[in-house]
């Protein structure tokens, strides 16, 4: 199958697509190319190869896994503000959740506009990042 669109040098666009199979919206793909260049790819560099767990949630589907409802993975509802669930195949949680709060914190394209949001999820063993406002959290 060809890949639809590459969003930075090593992730795709269908990597971002729902599990159930819809597509990225066309509205979000200036955001999501946003994440990747500027924290995905940063982090792929650091901590090897990474798996996107979670990018774009139709809302039935959200909603099917019992997501929040205004959560930044819906991008339909935010475009300009996508989100995505990742692991790393180096390094821990604790690790790769400092690196993107860090990112977040100093980097210009994310600090001078607030925008950063970051969650660690010890136990399931992933983080969360979204080019939302600021904000930090263990799930």
């Amino acid at each position: 199958m060809a890949t639809r669109k590459r969003l930075s040098k090593n992730f795709t666009i269908e990597e971002f697509d729902c599990t159930d199979g819809t597509d990225v919206p066309t509205a979000a793909i200036p955001a999501l190319e946003e994440l990747c260049v500027h924290m995905l790819e940063p982090l792929r560099a650091k901590y090897g190869p990474c798996t996107v767990l979670s990018g774009h949630r139709a809302t039935n589907y959200n909603r099917s896994i019992g997501g929040v409802q205004f959560s930044q993975h819906i991008y339909d509802q935010s475009p300009g503000s996508v989100a995505a669930d990742l692991r790393f195949a180096r390094g821990s949680v604790r690790q790769w959740a400092a690196s993107a709060r860090w990112r977040f914190n100093t980097k210009s394209v994310w600090h001078k506009r607030g925008r950063g949001g970051s969650g660690r999820y010890m136990e399931a063993g992933f983080i969360h990042v979204d080019s939302g406002s600021r904000r930090n959290w263990e799930g």
